[in-house]
């Protein structure tokens, strides 16, 4: 057999390839694959019997090719416009590291090839296909469906994965187990209506893009807060809880306040950006004063940190209830129904674990309104 007979091959070449495919010939075979490889990529296209006769003899001697002869053939044969697609399917199943570069790079991969290394291939395969830039939807589907949250980052950071409102919440749900893959989220999406429910995780340029997408979705931008009315007896003993320095008892009164576990409400507080303590304050109807108020009280530090102060102040300001609203129950993962009452209880009840919300209620403020605001941003994202 001639391969190539239409090209000036070499006689030592010719000679090889017969001694390769010859029954005795075993030792020379991982060398013929080599071989023929780079001869085959020496010009960037061939006959259609060139590439058929190519692959039929690289078949024959792949079974017998040492490791990195196979991984030198995929990785020649990687970006080759005319190299055969079922060669390139056997050199991806055979692992190491020319099987990762093609899985990743090759652009002649068959679908199957990449649909079944997507589901059922080794977590490294999964990995390197997650990176590729030309991935259908079906094999999307395939990858954010395995149990690895390391895939999920790979598409998350993926600029070229399209993550649709079918697969964000789903990987929104398990980025809340894992803060790597939320901060990817975050980053790359500050402007989708879904993270917000990762906005604790959000830097202080994320969340101000959240913000300000929720405000615009709300039809609510450059509009001056309405006056809230004189503070009720609960909201201003909220303020006095965090004048006296109990910081487990204002993150008590917050949680019942908010609807939210204390751990939540604790992270509200801690928070050295302000942006959640300031949501949570003025979704609950807080006045800004007395939300800057509470602020500095729980931090007196803050009062040295000009620029933080006035950004803080800055925030509360712009914040109306009903952004502050959306973004809180983001958060805390709720959604109250409409004509609800979001009760400001007593700092020293303790919230039912069968009947959350049954606790004593000094005061109830109505948020009605904010619910049709939350379902407003829902229709819009």
């Amino acid at each position: 057999m001639r391969p190539f007979a239409q090209n000036s091959t070499t006689d030592a070449l010719q000679h090889l390839a017969a001694r390769g495919l010859s029954e005795d010939a075993a030792a020379t075979r991982p060398i013929l694959l080599r071989a023929l490889t780079d001869f085959f990529v020496m010009r960037p296209s061939h006959s259609r019997d060139e590439i058929k006769q190519f692959g039929e003899i690289a078949h024959r001697l792949i079974g017998q090719a040492a490791r990195d002869e196979i991984d030198h053939a995929a990785d020649a044969l990687c970006h080759h416009p005319n190299a055969p697609i079922d060669l390139l399917d056997l050199l991806a199943s055979r692992g190491g590291a020319g099987a990762l570069k093609l899985l990743a790079e090759c652009r002649r991969l068959s679908t199957p090839c990449l649909r079944n290394g997507a589901a059922m291939g080794p977590l490294e395969a999964a990995l390197a296909i997650a990176g590729r830039a030309d991935l259908d939807a079906a094999t999307i589907e395939l990858l954010s469906q395995r149990p690895e949250n390391e895939i999920l980052r790979k598409l998350a950071a993926n600029e070229s994965v399209p993550l649709g409102p079918d697969l964000i919440p789903a990987i929104i749900l398990r980025a809340h187990a894992d803060a790597e893959l939320a901060q990817i989220l975050a980053a790359r999406l500050p402007h989708r209506v879904e993270t917000l429910a990762l906005f604790l995780v959000a830097d202080t340029r994320q969340r101000h893009i959240m913000i300000e997408r929720t405000r615009q979705r709300l039809n609510a931008k450059d509009v001056t807060p309405a006056p809230v009315g004189a503070p009720s007896a609960a909201m201003r003993r909220i303020e006095a809880i965090a004048r006296e320095g109990d910081a487990a008892e204002l993150a008590s009164a917050l949680a019942q306040a908010c609807g939210c576990e204390e751990t939540l409400a604790r992270t509200f507080i801690a928070d050295t950006g302000g942006e959640p303590l300031a949501i949570a304050l003025r979704a609950i109807g807080l006045p800004a004063d007395m939300v800057v108020r509470i602020y500095l009280a729980a931090d007196p530090n803050i009062e040295r940190a000009t620029g933080r102060l006035s950004a803080f102040t800055k925030l509360a300001t712009g914040l109306t209830p009903d952004v502050a609203a959306c973004i809180l129950n983001a958060m805390t993962g709720k959604r109250r129904e409409a004509g609800q009452h979001m009760p400001m209880q007593d700092s020293q009840a303790r919230p039912s674990t069968a009947r959350p919300g049954t606790a004593r209620s000094a005061s109830n403020v109505t948020h009605g309104p904010l619910v049709a605001a939350e379902d407003t941003l829902a229709r819009q994202a």
